[in-house]
């Protein structure tokens, strides 16, 4: 989970409504919930997505509406936008959508007039969140360490989660420290060396430290379970490595809908690790290569649940990979 404000926006408007309103007009986006909002301002704005037209004049009106100061106040920035992403598909929108919604009730903003836009216009999952800070009595909300505080409030939401993950990543079968730092990595976390075993961030914040002992106590060696599992995997990678040259398994793609328009295709985007691949002269590969690679990382993850980990060395080279079997 990465969660992160975007940059303020002083003069008193909100520009995230017509961010986000193109964004479902484009197809790439849908409004999955407006919350402390006026009966006719949820009309209207149905109404409009109902026949495919832009509600961005709409929301920023009431938004604006929503923000009378009274002279209480003398910022400009009362713009709070804020985006919400999981890697690949961890969380569905809805699930994103609730987690929205705690965040806000997190941050203070429960009772202030918001909006939770789900976007599948990229290959991670993420919801955008519009707001104002200027409360009825026309104070606004602080944003002081705004950033430092989205992040600590999102790891309390997530710790029942992170606990449930940790658990979780110890249960797979791996043989050394590095592959299980491939498997943690997989699971949208960053991990750094700590004196007694490894730490792990999360949406930018401390998600707690596994202990070397732990780690190294459930290193398994020889697996007949595991010896098994790779050559199912070298088949099946066989298999979809040559349709995919052969033309007969195409590339995933997320075909998403908003109201009134007609579905649009949305290919994930290319892993830019690829590109960073040499060929056996040493020099990138193909457009082609490359698109296939992409394919067939998609393939595995989205039917067999497998990821693709590469590793790079100090010059980002790509110069190996580690298969991560979640099955």
């Amino acid at each position: 989970m990465i969660v992160k404000k975007l940059n303020d926006v002083s003069g008193g408007g909100f520009p995230g409504a017509r961010y986000n309103e193109k964004k479902i007009a484009d197809g790439v986006a849908s409004l999955m919930a407006m919350e402390n909002v006026s009966k006719a301002l949820r009309h209207n704005v149905d109404t409009l997505h109902r026949f495919g037209l832009d509600a961005s004049a709409e929301v920023e009106r009431y938004l604006k509406e929503s923000s009378k100061t009274y002279g209480n106040t003398k910022t400009t920035r009362f713009q709070f936008h804020v985006s919400a992403s999981v890697k690949g598909r961890a969380m569905s929108p809805e699930e994103l959508t609730d987690f929205a919604r705690e965040l806000m009730v997190g941050m203070g903003y429960a009772r202030q007039p918001y909006f939770i836009y789900a976007h599948h216009d990229t290959g991670n999952n993420h919801v955008h969140i519009l707001s104002t800070r200027i409360k009825p009595n026309g104070y606004a909300i602080s944003d002081h360490q705004d950033r430092r505080r989205l992040n600590e409030c999102a790891n309390r939401i997530l710790s029942p989660d992170i606990k449930k993950d940790i658990d979780r990543i110890l249960g797979y079968d791996y043989e050394t420290e590095g592959q299980f730092a491939n498997i943690v990595k997989t699971h949208g976390y960053k991990i750094e060396k700590s004196l007694d075993g490894y730490r792990l961030f999360k949406c930018g914040g401390d998600a707690g430290n596994i202990a070397i002992d732990d780690i190294l106590n459930r290193i398994t060696r020889n697996s007949p379970k595991r010896k098994d599992r790779a050559t199912q995997l070298r088949a099946i990678i066989r298999k979809y490595k040559s349709e995919i040259a052969e033309g007969k398994c195409q590339s995933v793609d997320n075909v998403k809908v908003s109201k009134g328009k007609n579905r649009k295709p949305v290919k994930a985007k290319l892993n830019t690790d690829i590109r960073k691949i040499l060929d056996n002269h040493g020099k990138p590969l193909s457009e082609e290569n490359c698109q296939r690679i992409q394919t067939l990382i998609d393939v595995l993850k989205t039917k067999f649940g497998i990821d693709i980990s590469f590793q790079k060395d100090k010059d980002g080279r790509v110069r190996g990979y580690s298969i991560i079997d979640h099955a």
